[in-house]
């Protein structure tokens, strides 16, 4: 009986999950309100430390490296990382179609590039 409960459950749950896109993070960001605001910065914040870690994991965030998408400069702030993901967005509207970390990447990387001999 609980293995028929357990394939039930697995069952009632969804196959796809609707995934949150450049263009819902934009329009979260968009949103003057002090929750939107701050879970914003925390989705961009989140995000590029995230991706910072995983190219860290595999071995390519001490300098310029195949697969290191942007070098944040010591003193950026959070608002300038939400600029620099929204103008980005902005400017590029495929990538609102796109998932918001990979977004929130390539905005990164465009507006903090990494030098060479960082």
């Amino acid at each position: 009986m609980l293995r028929v409960l357990i394939c039930a459950s697995a069952l009632a749950v969804p196959l796809t999950a609707a995934a949150f896109t450049g263009g819902d993070l934009n329009k979260l960001c968009t949103k003057t309100d002090v929750a939107s605001r701050s879970a914003c910065a925390a989705y961009i914040e989140g995000a590029a430390d995230g991706v910072f870690n995983t190219i860290d994991a595999i071995g390519g965030t001490t300098g310029p490296r195949v697969g290191q998408y942007f070098c944040l400069p010591p003193d950026a702030r959070s608002q300038q990382l939400t600029d620099a993901v929204r103008k980005y967005i902005a400017d590029n509207p495929n990538v609102a179609g796109y998932n918001a970390s990979t977004a929130v990447s390539l905005g990164l990387g465009k507006a903090f590039p990494c030098k060479s001999g960082s």
